[in-house]
């Protein structure tokens, strides 16, 4: 799908922390931007406004909370999309071959076996 340009305003220390957070991520601010927004606009429209609400006439404390509280949601997440990727990678050969416990014990010995 082909990239489509918009334009947004910020206010400057928005913009300067876009700058050094796309330089830290070896992204563009174009690309921070383009994420950040297909991530509110998959947000429930009731989280939307509860966001806007907590701009307009939280205090600084309640911004706080809920980034924390945000983070602690998205950390199990994270934990569990490494986990799969880990137990894909530990996958063996002919796995559904091994019948028996001779079967696992011999496939257990050749995987951990050091390689002359």
């Amino acid at each position: 799908m082909a990239a489509q340009f918009f334009s947004a305003d910020a206010d400057a220390t928005t913009v300067a922390r876009l700058r050094q957070t796309a330089a830290r991520e070896g992204r563009t601010p174009s690309q921070i931007t383009g994420s950040s927004l297909k991530l509110y606009l998959a947000l429930p429209g009731t989280v939307r406004t509860a966001l806007r609400d907590i701009d307009a006439l939280g205090m600084p404390e309640d911004h706080h909370n809920m980034m924390r509280a945000i983070a602690r949601a998205v950390a199990p997440t994270q934990y569990e999309v490494t986990r799969r990727q880990v137990a894909e990678g530990m996958r063996l050969r002919n796995e559904g071959l091994l019948e028996t416990d001779e079967d696992i014990l011999a496939e257990a010995v050749r995987a951990t076996a050091k390689r002359r």
